[in-house]
């Protein structure tokens, strides 16, 4: 856990002490997210270097951050997180999230006509076939589902996360 919040929180450090044994345990992450990513496709072939996306809106006082990279695998490995809460089973901020790559990656696509006639549009489970993800948000009011605050229901950070990566994927395709 203190290995995954010094990740979501780049450039913070960390340090366990254990005084039993006099051993030290310290965790700093200068490029945070992008890191985590990279550490979690490790034994990977990664097709790309790590796409890193961060939005802020200070009139919503939101923070929007996304890392993703795909790799040779055929699994998907998302996750996200709200206010460094790992929010296992999504929300709002994933689904947007899910939205936009889908719709920025098929849309690129036919615009330099990958697409033979007569193909199907890929779905979603197709496009994250391979990724890597990391979402994480901040919200200065977060409206979890649940006694167990493992699903972010603010429908304002979904179109803030959809819109953010959308935008910046655009660009960078």
């Amino acid at each position: 856990r203190l290995r995954e919040l010094a990740y979501l929180n780049s450039g913070l450090q960390i340090v366990l002490r254990d005084e039993r044994s006099n051993t030290t345990e310290r965790f700093c992450f200068d490029q945070g997210i992008r890191q985590f990513v990279e550490h979690l496709n490790q034994g990977k072939t990664a097709l790309h270097p790590v796409v890193h996306v961060r939005r802020e809106d200070p009139q919503q006082r939101l923070v929007c951050e996304v890392a993703l990279q795909y790799n040779d695998g055929y699994s998907e490995n998302v996750r996200a997180f709200a206010n460094n809460i790992n929010t296992v089973e999504g929300g709002t901020h994933l689904s947007g999230f899910r939205s936009a790559l889908t719709r920025c990656l098929n849309a690129y696509a036919r615009k330099m006509n990958l697409f033979r006639p007569g193909d199907p549009t890929p779905t979603g489970d197709d496009i994250r076939e391979g990724l890597t993800a990391i979402v994480s948000v901040m919200v200065p009011e977060p409206q979890f589902e649940g006694q167990t605050k493992t699903k972010l229901g603010n429908s304002e950070v979904g179109t803030f996360v959809e819109t953010s990566l959308n935008d910046a994927l655009a660009i960078y395709l």
